[in-house]
């Protein structure tokens, strides 16, 4: 399965709007090329498929030239930028389609369509892992990489490190997970520490990464191998 940037990701979901107005853009833009990453992601309620692109140009360059042809084809159009990332978005009859760029290499980045999603997507309960009490999740991004389920889960907690470390210990090891495993790194420049907590149940692995900054902040990736 392949790993998507999460935070490239939440630059898409931070422009969607609530509601959806005509068909989406169809094609790749002229001049990039596309590889396809994920085909059944599911990123806060709506469903995604996500290219990887990339071409020659400069992102702005690129965005002007897209938003253009995009207007041009009587689409919503609209321009942002998102946690780094130079984005444009075509708002169409039940979907959106967004081109976000950095300059890398020429320009690099990812094309999405998203669609509201039908049916249930992949949450951390329904994968065998609980969450801590007044968790607020900011980010879900699930995926199936033929029949493989992936899941990445932003969240913050006001509970200490200590005890988020002995809430999953207990609640993994309460679900059948086995092979628990937790450790502290203490950044040397900054004296910050984080806590890893890693454990495997057949094809299914969950890492967690936790620090202090506002609270505790969380990070949550569950996936299975073949």
């Amino acid at each position: 399965m392949k790993t998507l940037q999460l935070s490239s990701l939440a630059g898409l979901c931070f422009l969607m709007p609530p509601a959806f107005a005509q068909a989406c853009p169809g094609q790749v833009p002229p001049g990039l090329t596309a590889v396809p990453v994920a085909s059944k992601a599911v990123v806060n309620g709506l469903s995604m498929a996500i290219n990887q692109v990339q071409g020659p140009g400069t992102a702005s360059s690129v965005l002007d030239r897209v938003e253009q042809q995009w207007k041009q084809g009587g689409f919503d159009v609209r321009r942002g930028n998102a946690m780094g990332w130079d984005t444009v978005s075509a708002l169409g009859k039940g979907c959106l389609v967004t081109l976000q760029l950095v300059n890398r290499n020429g320009v690099f980045g990812y094309l999405a369509r998203s669609t509201p999603h039908s049916g249930a997507a992949a949450s951390p309960a329904a994968m065998g892992v609980p969450l801590p009490p007044d968790a607020r999740v900011a980010s879900s991004v699930a995926s199936d990489d033929d029949g493989r389920k992936g899941l990445v889960v932003t969240m913050s907690s006001p509970l200490t490190l200590d005890q988020l470390g002995e809430f999953f210990m207990r609640q993994l090891g309460d679900q059948g997970w086995n092979g628990l495993r937790s450790h502290q790194i203490v950044n040397p420049a900054n004296g910050v520490a984080s806590l890893l907590v890693n454990a495997r149940r057949g094809r299914g692995q969950v890492e967690l990464m936790m620090w202090r900054e506002g609270g505790t902040q969380i990070v949550m990736t569950i996936s299975e191998a073949l």
